[in-house]
């Protein structure tokens, strides 16, 4: 059986710095398990647009600490506008409609290890929320 384990949150901090949560949301991140992990975003701005087609990303394994920086590129490429390798990745993944890190790594364009190590900074001033799923006691 698959299912959603956790999710984060992408977008502005609500109220002053941040004391009111997330608003806007522009998008989620769905962390989801089953025989491998999988990570597939669900959109609430509609301007945001990701590489190519692209709606799920295979991490390399599970919980890799570099998946949610893969998936926040796939996914948001316009906050890594600045990245110079960007254009290559977007040109390389013009109709992908998955990244597979784990079973079709040949499939990643060679640019995408420098373009993650330009990306990181950019990563870094993002504002992301994370909540784990985990069910409610009733009482």
């Amino acid at each position: 059986m698959a299912g959603y384990s956790k999710f984060y949150v992408i977008g502005g901090q609500g109220g002053f710095m941040g004391a009111d949560g997330v608003n806007p949301i522009e998008f989620l991140v769905l962390v989801g398990n089953a025989d491998r992990q999988w990570l597939e975003v669900h959109y609430f701005d509609t301007l945001i647009n990701p590489i190519g087609r692209v709606r799920v990303i295979m991490p390399a394994g599970p919980d890799h600490p570099d998946s949610l920086l893969d998936a926040c590129i796939a996914f948001f490429p316009r906050h890594f506008r600045g990245c110079p390798s960007l254009a290559d990745v977007e040109a390389a993944l013009r109709y992908a409609e998955r990244l597979d890190f784990n079973a079709d790594p040949q499939a990643i364009p060679p640019a995408w290890a420098r373009l993650r190590e330009e990306a990181r900074p950019l990563f870094a001033e993002m504002n992301i929320w994370q909540a784990d799923l985990v069910p409610i006691q009733q009482t």
